[in-house]
């Protein structure tokens, strides 16, 4: 049996659901899998080429047929420091890239950072994304960092880069349990936002959201969800005081339970800033939930614009057009839930397979 490395830079439970697929259901291949933890990322970004060499040093002196490494891995360094994965056909897989950071909230280490992923871009023999945003946005980044060169740039770069790069989203599990029936007009709507309590998810918007939907409570039930971590941003804080609305605001671990829960829900609210495919608002859609999105990101190539509130201009505005959105579907009906089938692993897998059937046979 042919053998492959899997390296995830940052295993969160995104990253780690997308390697359990890998491994268990891609090509007829022995996988070995090396994993960072999802903490410390600026070292993970920087250090990782040290790191794995700590984590797993036995996985790194064997000779494999493909290697797959998520895009936060150093990829030049990594193949270039261990002999045996020298020549090995690899594959770097963006789920975000680092070029699409909202101005306000660029890290000052970002061009370290983007400048690294050029490197493993030019350095692995596929480019694969989770959304056609992902590429677009990576791509684009390139080009305008190129042009702050002041002599000597590889023009065609970017072309030769675009030559190599596909998109093939991360899969998610076909629903199995019942969903709950559509609402009639004018019944409460359950909503669920169910995403990391992080600064990218836009919580200021979420909040003013909220408050819009205060004087309209015995319409609305909100319920919050999803990984926190160490440093939680100070409008969870207050939302987290806003009882008249919200049931449930805390993340539910239990993997089981979530989906249930989901399918309990009406609606899946999304107010991010920086999102590259967005997996939770794709199970929550499977089972059974109406997406309320910004038109930004990658959501407006996944959803109509039905689907869309105004992803841009004042966080009053915005709001204002989401709770508009919300009144509408109370008062008069929601529309079709849509279908992301084109999403199951099931779907994906085929995909996948010829992906890394390519490289065994270059």
């Amino acid at each position: 049996m042919r053998k492959g490395l899997l390296i995830s830079g940052y295993h969160s439970i995104s990253q780690a659901s997308w390697s359990d697929f890998i491994v268990n259901q891609v090509a007829d291949i022995s996988w070995s899998i090396i994993a960072l933890p999802p903490r410390y990322f600026s070292w993970r970004m920087r250090g990782n080429p040290l790191s794995i060499g700590q984590l797993a040093p036995k996985h790194l002196d064997q000779n494999y047929d493909v290697l797959l490494a998520t895009s936060s891995i150093d990829l030049a360094t990594v193949q270039s420091i261990y002999p045996a994965l020298r020549q090995t056909p690899s594959i770097l897989y963006f789920h975000d890239n680092q070029f699409a950071y909202p101005a306000s909230n660029n890290p000052q280490s970002v061009v370290d950072w983007q400048i690294t992923a050029i490197y493993s871009a030019i350095r692995a023999d596929k480019l694969v994304f989770n959304s056609q945003y992902n590429q677009d946005s990576f791509l684009s980044g390139v080009k305008k960092l190129l042009k702050k060169m002041p002599d000597l740039v590889p023009k065609q770069l970017a072309i030769t880069l675009q030559q190599k790069a596909t998109v093939l989203a991360v899969p998610i599990q076909k629903q199995t349990i019942g969903k709950k029936p559509t609402p009639e007009k004018n019944q409460k709507l359950r909503i669920v936002w169910n995403h990391r309590w992080e600064w990218d998810k836009s919580p200021e918007l979420l909040e003013s959201i909220i408050n819009k939907l205060q004087k309209h409570s015995e319409n609305f039930e909100l319920i919050i969800t999803g990984q926190q971590f160490r440093t939680v941003p100070v409008s969870f804080k207050r939302i987290q005081l806003q009882s008249k609305l919200i049931s449930h605001c805390q993340f539910v671990e239990d993997k089981n339970q979530y989906q249930q829960m989901l399918t309990t829900c009406d609606v899946v609210l999304s107010t991010a800033i920086h999102e590259f495919q967005g997996i939770a608002v794709l199970e929550a859609v499977e089972a059974g939930c109406v997406p309320l999105l910004p038109n930004r990101l990658s959501y407006p190539e996944m959803f109509e614009a039905n689907y869309l509130y105004l992803g841009e201009g004042s966080l009053e505005q915005q709001a204002t057009s989401a709770v508009d959105t919300l009144i509408n579907w109370l008062e008069n009906g929601l529309p079709t839930i849509p279908d992301v089938n084109s999403f199951h692993e099931s779907n994906l897998q085929p995909k996948y397979a010829e992906l890394i059937t390519s490289l065994l046979f270059k």
